[in-house]
């Protein structure tokens, strides 16, 4: 059976991108209309060719039609359903109203993926909570985790991912890095699909998965350690911001362990 991935939260189709030439067949869900045009046009011939399906609407549990979606035009990456998502860091959101799809009946159509990544702007944990009701566990799946800054409200559950998580039978984990990405090479023969010359550089892109994905393997409790540490001790915005004007500089600047304050981060889940 030909092996699916889910790219839930395309953006500008850097991740579906990379699926496709690894040779996978991909769903890749978009709410925002004006990405969804254009990768439209960029993916018109596997979009022929039945190798990507992409669907134009935001993930929403069962029963909701449409839903007021946030888009940020200098940041069209933090489209969001939440309404006070990355508030604290933008104020330049405009609401529109956009159709829904509950992620049981994405599943329900198209079958279970073979890797899911999740990056939905603080909605993950829907499609979490639909695949734990169905019972569905993908063989590999990532999924962004909060950082400090997203919400105005710092007072919210920094664990739930994690948690649902353990609770679907994932039991490995790793950590990946979405600001260290320009020096990976991806393994030739490949591990994973096709081999790929991709670069992933530039941004906005979640880099490698499955057997291809390097670093060490945590347990949960090791993982929530770390992750704890990270959220509730991080110098939080303003160091960030200065980290980003020395690097402009040319001054350079260390990271420490896993989690640092000058990125944000993927947790890829094994079963």
């Amino acid at each position: 059976m030909e092996k699916i991935i889910y790219d839930i939260g395309m953006h500008a189709g850097r991740d579906t991108e990379f699926y496709l030439k690894k040779g996978f067949k991909v769903v890749a869900i978009e709410a925002n209309p004006a990405l969804v045009e254009k990768a439209t046009i960029k993916f018109k011939e596997d979009i022929s060719t039945g190798r990507l399906i992409i669907i134009d609407k935001a993930i929403a549990p069962a029963g909701v039609d449409t839903i007021e979606f946030y888009t940020n035009d200098k940041h069209d990456d933090w489209g969001t359903i939440i309404p006070d998502w990355n508030r604290g860091q933008d104020a330049g959101f405009k609401s529109i109203t956009v159709q829904t799809v509950p992620l049981q009946t994405i599943i329900q159509t198209h079958g279970v993926p073979y890797y899911m990544k999740i990056d939905i702007e603080g909605a993950d944990t829907l499609c979490l909570q639909s695949l734990q009701q169905m019972n569905v566990v993908p063989e590999y799946l990532s999924i962004e985790l909060l950082t400090p800054n997203n919400y105005k409200d710092k007072n919210v559950d920094c664990l739930e991912i994690l948690f649902y998580l353990y609770a679907m039978g994932y039991r490995k984990f790793k950590i990946s890095d979405q600001t260290d990405l320009s020096s990976i090479k991806l393994p030739n023969p490949a591990r994973e699909g096709n081999y790929a010359d991709f670069n992933f550089s530039g941004g906005f892109v979640s880099g490698p998965f499955g057997k291809e994905l390097e670093g060490p393997v945590y347990t949960i409790d090791q993982i929530s350690k770390k992750y704890l540490d990270y959220f509730y001790s991080s110098p939080g915005l303003i160091k960030g911001m200065l980290v980003k004007i020395f690097r402009k500089a040319g001054i350079s600047v260390v990271k420490k362990g896993d989690f640092h304050s000058n990125g944000w981060f993927d947790v890829h889940a094994y079963k």
